[in-house]
């Protein structure tokens, strides 16, 4: 079982690799299986195909762990405290997958089977969320509200900062990150609160 997980370890590692550096199209299951140092059957046998490849990649580096453990294991169920360490561990993580996160947003819209996966990611990310917001809402901590829609709010305030950065930098993002996660969560926190 091990030499099966460190197999699949490397066709992943090989993958993100040639992604990074070709695209979707140019990560052919033959050159990641050069790259892995294994036979193209062994990917098939242990993904089915490129699309299962791409799969098991977003679930390899879906940011939805990490939140889910800072919601389950750090929240102080206080709506600003807690909004400032998921936007900090967001950001983190964003910032740390960044080329790989442009190259998916450039592509996805080229490859149906790729766009199916990478909506996964997001999904996942407002069901976290949405699971938040309605404790905070049966804790009373947040005022009668559409959870659903302040769950996306709140990812789009994020996502939004992300994406504007890394197309423009300082030109249209001034300030530093902290500040800018600092004065938004302050603000819609305090329009979530009673």
């Amino acid at each position: 079982m091990a030499e099966q997980n460190d197999t699949s370890e490397k066709i992943i590692k090989a993958f993100i690799e040639l992604f990074r550096d070709h695209g979707y199209k140019g990560a052919t299951t033959r050159a990641v299986a050069e790259r892995a140092g294994v036979n193209e059957v062994t990917i098939f046998r242990h993904f089915g195909n490129k699309k299962g490849l791409m799969d098991a990649v977003l679930q390899k580096v879906s940011y939805t762990p990490m939140i889910e453990k800072i919601i389950n294991e750090q929240m102080t169920w206080e709506l600003e405290h807690d909004l400032l360490l998921i936007s900090h561990g967001y950001h983190a993580y964003m910032e740390d997958m960044k080329d790989l996160i442009l190259i998916v947003f450039r592509e996805a819209g080229l490859f149906p089977e790729m766009n199916e996966t990478v909506i996964e990611v997001p999904r996942q990310l407002r069901n976290a969320m949405v699971s938040y917001f309605t404790e905070m809402k049966k804790r009373g901590k947040i005022v009668e509200t559409d959870i659903e829609f302040q769950a996306m709010n709140f990812i789009w305030l994020n996502f939004g900062y992300f994406i504007s950065k890394a197309r423009f930098g300082q030109e249209l993002v001034p300030g530093s990150q902290d500040a800018f996660i600092k004065n938004s969560i302050q603000l819609f926190a305090r329009g979530l609160t009673p």
